[in-house]
C-alpha cells in the first residue's frame, strides 16, 4: 500500500509494510494500524497522527520533525537513534520500547509514557513534560532549561548530574528525590524547605 504526502487517512491498516527510506511531509492519520511496521531512515515533517498504534514497528534513525502523535501507542516499536524535534507527543506511550539513542528536542511531551528509559546526557531544554511519567528513568546529567515539569512523576529517576536551575517545577515534593548533586535555583530550594516544615520568610 502506497502513502502518498499531503493525503488524510483513516482507520486504515498498514501493518507489516516497509516504509524504510521515506520521506512522509504533511499527512494525517487518524486510527490507523502500523504494527511490525518499518519507517527506518524515513523522514517526517508536520504529519499528525492521532490514536494510531506503533506497536512493534521500527523508527530506527527517523527523523520526525514538526509532528503530533496523539495518544499513540508505542509498546516495544524500535526507536534506536531517531530524533524527534519540536513535535507534539500529548498522551502517547513509549512503555518497553527502545528509546538508545533516540533524541527529544523541545515539543510537547505532557501527558506522555517514558519511564524506565535512559536519557543520560540528554537534554531537555524547552520541553512540556507536564504530567508526564518518568519514573525510574535515567536522567543524570541531563539539562532542563525552561522545561516545564508540572506533576512530573520522577519517582525512582536518577538526577544525579542534571541541572534544573530554570525549569519550571510545580505539583512535585523534591524532598522526596535523591537531588544528590543535581543543580537547582533558590526558588527550588525554597520549595524543599517549606515541604519539611520550615517557615521561610
Amino acid at each position: 500500500m502506497e502513502i502518498k504526502n499531503k493525503e488524510e487517512y483513516k482507520w486504515e491498516v498498514f501493518d507489516d509494510i516497509d516504509f524504510s527510506f521515506k520521506d512522509m511531509v504533511g499527512i494525517r492519520f487518524k486510527e490507523c494500524s502500523f504494527v511490525n511496521t518499518s519507517f527506518e531512515e524515513s523522514s517526517f515533517n508536520n504529519c499528525e497522527f492521532n490514536n494510531c498504534n506503533f506497536q512493534a514497528a521500527r523508527l530506527n534513525s527517523a527523523f520526525v520533525k514538526n509532528c503530533a502523535f496523539l495518544n499513540c501507542n508505542f509498546r516495544f516499536t524500535n526507536a534506536f537513534c531517531a530524533k524527534f524535534e519540536d513535535c507534539k507527543m500529548v498522551g502517547s506511550s513509549f512503555v518497553e520500547a527502545n528509546m538508545i539513542g533516540a533524541t527529544l528536542l523541545r515539543g510537547d511531551w505532557s501527558y506522555t509514557n517514558l519511564s524506565n528509559h535512559n536519557f543520560k546526557n540528554s537534554n531537555f531544554s524547552d520541553m512540556n513534560l507536564t504530567n508526564c511519567d518518568l519514573v525510574e528513568c535515567n536522567l543524570e546529567n541531563t539539562l532542563f532549561n525552561r522545561t516545564r515539569l508540572i506533576s512530573t512523576n520522577l519517582s525512582n529517576a536518577k538526577l544525579k548530574g542534571s541541572d534544573l536551575r530554570e525549569a519550571l517545577v510545580e505539583g512535585i515534593n523534591l524532598s522526596e528525590l535523591d537531588l544528590r548533586g543535581v543543580k537547582l535555583d533558590l526558588n527550588h530550594c525554597i520549595m524543599i524547605a517549606v515541604s519539611l516544615g520550615a517557615i521561610v520568610e
